[in-house]
């Protein structure tokens, strides 16, 4: 495999379907359904993609044409009074239309689908799916510790670079115990300065459970435990919280309220200082991403200058323990943001035993578009996920009497406090990583409110630990540093969002050195390189120069190669169809595979594989790999003979427990 490096700055209807889809397709935090079909001449299209989504023509195909359906609609050039006007003589109704994101819910009878498709202007329409959630030791592991431990007489946050106004972070999910002690000042200011529902249920609480453990790991003081002589602080202590509660008290919603909560993120985000959105929470991946309703809405966040850092899925491997790729859930396939999947510490503070969690959802992205006419499945086919970070085993805030607690008393963490707001909860899953990285992210912005997103990324990926072993699938840039990514971006200029190309970013000249961390005495270099498209970068440049790439405009690793300047080197195949790169002495080496082919229902990638010291056979994803079931947010196996099913990490179908005690 060539590993020549080149200068960036000079390269540049009712027919048959293949699979069943699960009417009103489940979003679940642990749920993919991934889907190939057939695209029926009857709807209209629109620059070569078809307009209806497969799961929606489906429904159209299977359905009664009289049922009524709602919908999510991106838009293009339609007005939104027009388009309302059509569906009311349509017999339908125009709910709500979001202007930050361009994208409209609406219903109407299902035998009007076509005639809302022949509509001009209109880009995409897929169904308001139903959306369930996802599902200290942290700090030091993750250098966070490191960035805010304060001298004598000195309080966290008081350190040069992080006393700016607090970064608040929206936290869309099942709601946040506003009233525990570990979201409070001094046991008296909240902490959750906002809350909104958009269920349409009532309330702002967290019956569920999930929302206030990832607002937890995300900025959990830990009050509570320090008094009991335990530390499960979270990652951003003095952070703010916005609770836009999207699910319901059983983990449930829809993407309609997700995209409507990023849309009030994106108006509300200069009075809050909102930096950060987090979502602990999936989709199945039936539409390319620049079709995807929440897609959509995070590259319009993004380009707002929000980070929006969510979960890569928990579905890497199958009944059998076998890995599994391609599969990352929705909104994870979106290349505007950054996708975080989990690695198992094995509760030690060192890293050299960390291992990428076997749950945690590998590349690449299987999101697709079907030609209309021949219909041939084009796979996004992106580099994901972006890094991975501490994902299992996680304690964080519990609300009291939440339903997963009641279900699985297990999953309460005992202190001996009786006290109904200072109580822990232990959750395993991409949920809690994402929120990890949230946190970091909330850290780097408070030392430097003037990054964009893409610096965010790119510093996130520079700073990062490159595994040994896992490939580029399973571990993205590598593991989560803080120290190190707080480190360099307080180095960076706080106006590089305002410099022009080529300008200098950093005001000392250059880079912070040295390019490592040590943590709990163990020191690890720096991967010093970035993961772009399908290939990798590197050269100080990157970062000690104002480049193209970090407008807000431009979606990270899509075209524009030409983004990045002279003095960074381009090394393509990082992968393809015949190879990979997997982690080895901080850097990354090339594997090569047996030439493989695509099929339609899934992703082959060869005959057999050999990497990682693991050998694979054919696989296809199938519809029921994926559970759509209420498994809600904590990862969980269906069970492997000779193991030990005594600890609880998941939830399955009816009230089962499942559990891996040995292997973490």
């Amino acid at each position: 495999m060539s590993r020549e490096a080149r200068s960036v700055c000079s390269h540049e209807s009712r027919h048959g379907f293949v699979t069943s889809l699960v009417r009103g397709a489940t979003l679940s935090v642990l749920t993919i359904l991934f889907l190939v079909v057939s695209f029926s001449p009857a709807f209209a299209k629109n620059n070569g993609h078809d307009k209806v989504s497969s799961d929606l023509q489906e429904q159209f195909q299977n359905g009664s044409l009289t049922d009524s359906v709602r919908l999510i609609v991106n838009l293009s050039s339609a007005d939104p009074k027009d388009v309302a006007k059509k569906v009311k003589e349509l017999g339908g109704k125009a709910h709500r239309h979001f202007k930050n994101v361009d994208e409209m819910v609406l219903e109407l009878p299902l035998g009007a689908l076509p005639d809302l498709a022949d509509m001009e202007g209109l880009d995409y329409i897929a169904p308001d799916r139903e959306v369930r959630s996802l599902a200290s030791h942290i700090e030091i592991t993750t250098g966070a510790s490191q960035v805010y431990a304060p001298a004598p007489g000195v309080l966290p946050f008081q350190l040069p670079g992080l006393d700016t106004p607090a970064v608040a972070v929206a936290v869309l999910d099942s709601g946040i115990d506003a009233e525990h002690f570990d979201l409070k000042s001094d046991l008296r200011r909240r902490r959750v300065v906002l809350s909104l529902d958009f269920t349409g249920h009532g309330g702002l609480d967290d019956p569920y459970g999930h929302g206030t453990h990832v607002a937890g790991i995300i900025a959990g003081d830990g009050t509570s435990s320090i008094a009991v002589g335990r530390d499960y602080a979270g990652m951003a202590p003095t952070a703010n919280l916005i609770n836009f509660k999207v699910l319901d008290e059983y983990g449930r919603g829809y993407v309609s309220s997700v995209v409507a909560a990023i849309d009030q993120a994106i108006t509300l985000r200069n009075l809050f200082n909102i930096k950060v959105i987090n979502l602990s929470i999936a989709a199945p991946p039936i539409d390319s991403y620049v079709n995807d309703p929440m897609c959509r809405a995070i590259e319009r966040a993004t380009r707002a200058g929000i980070v929006v850092v969510v979960s890569a899925g928990n579905f890497g491997q199958d009944l059998y323990g076998n890995k599994v790729y391609g599969s990352i859930t929705s909104p994870g396939i979106s290349p505007s943001a950054i996708t975080v999947g989990a690695t198992n510490t094995r509760g030690t503070d060192t890293r050299s035993d960390d291992t990428v969690a076997p749950f945690s959802s590998h590349g690449p992205t299987l999101s697709h578009t079907t030609d209309p006419v021949t219909g041939e499945v084009i796979y996004d086919n992106l580099a994901k996920p972006d890094l991975v970070a501490p994902g299992t085993r996680v304690v964080s805030l519990e609300r009291s009497n939440n339903l997963l607690v009641s279900i699985f008393p297990a999953l309460h963490v005992d202190t001996g406090s009786l006290n109904s707001r200072s109580r822990y909860m232990v959750l395993t899953g991409t949920s809690m990583a994402t929120a990890v990285v949230s946190g970091a992210v909330a850290l780097m912005v408070q030392a430097n409110p003037g990054l964009t997103p893409n610096q965010v990324k790119a510093i996130l990926m520079y700073s990062a630990q490159i595994m040994d072993g896992p490939d580029l699938f399973e571990q993205g840039a590598g593991m989560l540093n803080v120290e190190g990514a707080v480190r360099l971006a307080k180095s960076v200029s706080h106006f590089a969002f305002a410099q022009p190309a080529g300008a200098s970013l950093m005001p000392s000249g250059a880079l912070p050195m040295p390019a490592q961390t040590t943590v709990a005495g163990e020191p690890f270099a720096w991967s010093q390189s970035l993961i772009w498209g399908r290939g990798m970068m590197r050269g100080d440049a990157m970062l000690t120069t104002q480049q193209l790439a970090y407008a807000q405009s431009l979606i990270w690793g899509i075209g524009r190669h030409d983004a990045w300047g002279q003095g960074v080197s381009y090394y393509d195949g990082l992968y393809d169809d015949s190879c990979v790169v997997f982690g080895q002495n901080n850097q990354w080496n090339y594997i090569t595979w047996n030439p493989g082919t695509s099929m339609p229902s899934g992703l082959i990638w060869s005959d057999r594989l050999y990497s990682s010291g693991l050998i694979w056979f054919n696989r296809v994803i199938s519809n029921d790999f994926f559970d759509v079931s209420s498994s809600s947010l904590i990862w969980g196996v269906r069970g492997y003979a000779g193991y030990d099913m005594s600890l609880i990490w998941g939830l399955r179908d009816a009230g089962l427990i499942w559990g891996l005690a040995n292997e973490w």
